[in-house]
This record gives C-alpha cells, sequence and structure tokens, in this order.
C-alpha cells in the first residue's frame, strides 16, 4: 500500500508539468501577437488551403493586420504574407496612410512604401494634409522620403511637358516639310491646246485677197480744184 501511495505521489507531478511545458510552447509560438483574429485568420487560412474552401482576407483592424504579418513570417506563410502586405495599399486616406507607412518600415516592405508615396504625391490635396499633419512628424524619415518623392515628381512632370512640347514642335516642322516637298514635286498644270475654229473657204479667200486702194474718190478730188479755180476766174472776168 504504502508502495502504491509513493508511486502516485510520484506521478502527479509529472502530469501538472505537461502542461505546463505545452503552455510555454504555445507562447513562444504566438509571442508579439496581441489579437485573436489573427490566430482565426491564419488558421482559417491553412484549413481553406488544404481544402480548398473559399477562403477571404478583410482583417477588422491594422493592429490585426500587422498580427497576420508576424504569424505569416513565423509560420511561414508567404501567400497570406502578400495578402497582409496588399490590404496596407487598400483604402487608404489621410487619416491612415502614415501609420501604413510606419507598418512598411517595420515589416521591410520597401517596394509597397513606394507604391504607397507615389499614389499620395498625385494628389496634392492629400499630400499637403499628410505633410502637415502631427503624426507625420513624430517620423521624420517618412516625411523626408516623401519630400524627395514630390520634387522627384514635379521635375519629371516638368521634364514630361517639356518633352512633350519639342515632340509637338518636330511633328509640325516635319509636317511643313512634307508639305513643301510635295508642293515641289506636284507638276504644274498643261495649258489647253488651242483649238482652231473652223473657217469657210469663201471667208479665208476673203481673208488672204489683197486690198485695193480707193483711187477713184482721190482722183475726183485732184479733179475739182481745176474747176474751183475757173470759177474764181469767172468772177474775176
Amino acid at each position: 500500500g504504502g508502495q502504491a501511495a509513493a508511486n502516485t505521489a510520484a506521478a502527479q507531478p509529472a502530469e501538472v508539468a505537461a502542461p505546463q511545458r505545452l503552455h510555454s510552447f504555445l507562447e513562444l509560438q504566438v509571442a508579439g501577437v496581441t489579437t485573436a483574429e489573427s490566430l482565426r485568420t491564419a488558421l482559417g487560412y491553412v484549413y481553406g488551403v488544404g481544402t480548398g474552401a473559399p477562403w477571404e482576407y478583410a482583417p477588422s483592424s491594422s493592429e490585426v493586420n500587422k498580427d497576420v504579418l508576424r504569424l505569416a513570417r513565423h509560420f511561414g506563410l508567404p501567400h497570406l504574407h502578400e495578402h497582409a502586405a496588399r490590404w496596407l495599399a487598400k483604402g487608404l486616406t489621410t487619416a491612415n496612410v502614415v501609420e501604413r507607412l510606419v507598418t512598411c518600415e517595420e515589416f521591410g516592405l520597401g517596394l509597397l512604401r513606394e507604391k504607397i508615396m507615389e499614389q499620395l504625391t498625385k494628389k496634392p490635396a492629400e499630400l499637403a494634409t499628410v505633410s502637415s499633419s502631427a503624426e507625420i512628424m513624430k517620423h521624420p524619415r517618412i516625411l523626408q522620403d516623401l519630400l524627395m518623392h514630390v520634387a522627384s515628381f514635379a521635375s519629371a512632370g516638368v521634364a514630361a511637358a517639356a518633352a512633350a512640347a519639342k515632340k509637338e514642335e518636330e511633328a509640325k516642322e516635319e509636317k511643313a516639310r512634307e508639305e513643301k516637298a510635295k508642293e515641289e514635286k506636284q507638276p504644274e498644270p498643261e495649258k489647253p491646246p488651242v483649238v482652231e475654229q473652223p473657217v469657210s473657204a469663201a471667208i479665208k479667200r476673203e481673208r488672204e485677197k489683197p486690198q485695193e486702194k480707193p483711187q477713184g474718190k482721190a482722183q475726183d478730188k485732184v479733179g475739182e480744184r481745176p474747176v474751183k479755180k475757173s470759177r474764181r476766174g469767172a468772177a474775176g472776168a
């Protein structure tokens, strides 16, 4: 009897110690994760991928999304990590863009960070709001990079406008040269041939006949002069 009691007493600590080791193991695996929703999301993804069931990623907050990023990295789930990273670029507003840029820095999402900044620089009103916010003043590196993007975007816009104007001018000059070359190559219009109207034989002979001088009238005038002299002589008589 005493041996059985000793065996029972020795067995009890072993039964208690097993759950303690399991509990510490679970705490080690989920270190840094503070939301239960992120655990449910990760488990739903794992079971959904395994069974082929439909699955949609829709975290309720940015904190849940960050926990999902941590879980995906720790357990080696690249597709789940991609879902969580893409979520950061959706629904951007002036109220959440700084926080999401900070998350990108925290998890080393450099390409996504650049993409978010490019989206922000294309909206001058939102950019002015974010640049003057109290939240971004807490992150001078993000503010500096954002201003550099603004300067780069502005210079690129000026360069693009200049290139477009130059291209348009070259197109006009090329068109003018083509029109000038086309005009030079175009032959002069031929003059219509002169068509002679048919002339009757009688009219043709009349045209060819030399004209005769009216000698009769001249002789009459010459003959009249002596008559006048004779009249004057008669009058004198």
